[in-house]
């Protein structure tokens, strides 16, 4: 039974995805390849391509060569925190002076103090 080998290339790597076999896995290693955990495959430098492709198909494995699509990274959102909003919300306190006692210090929506609520 011939075992069948994966290769996804992408633009600066490829991954090996394989059933494991110590005879890969030293091909592997030969080539200076460094286990993945992420994806649980092995990982190359994209011009070790064909060096690998060639000592594959010599040792009569089933090679398949799939382009790897790398979905972009989506920016992560800015987190910008509306004053007005979180006050609305009575969460945020903001810097004032107690419309009760007249102390300074943190105030929430309605103005008053920790100690006044």
């Amino acid at each position: 039974m011939v075992q069948k080998v994966k290769i996804r290339k992408g633009e600066r790597n490829i991954k090996v995805h394989f059933i494991y076999n110590t005879d890969l896995i030293d091909i592997m290693r030969s080539h200076r390849g460094w286990w993945f955990k992420g994806e649980k495959c092995w990982q190359l430098p994209l011009w070790k391509l064909e060096p690998l492709y060639d000592e594959l198909t010599d040792k009569h494995y089933k090679v398949e060569i799939v382009k790897l699509i790398e979905e972009p990274k989506k920016p992560k959102p800015k987190q910008q925190y509306d004053i007005d909003y979180w006050a609305d919300k009575d969460v945020m306190s903001v810097w004032g002076e107690c419309k009760k006692c007249g102390r300074g210090g943190f105030v929430g929506k309605n103005e008053l103090c920790a100690r006044c609520k």
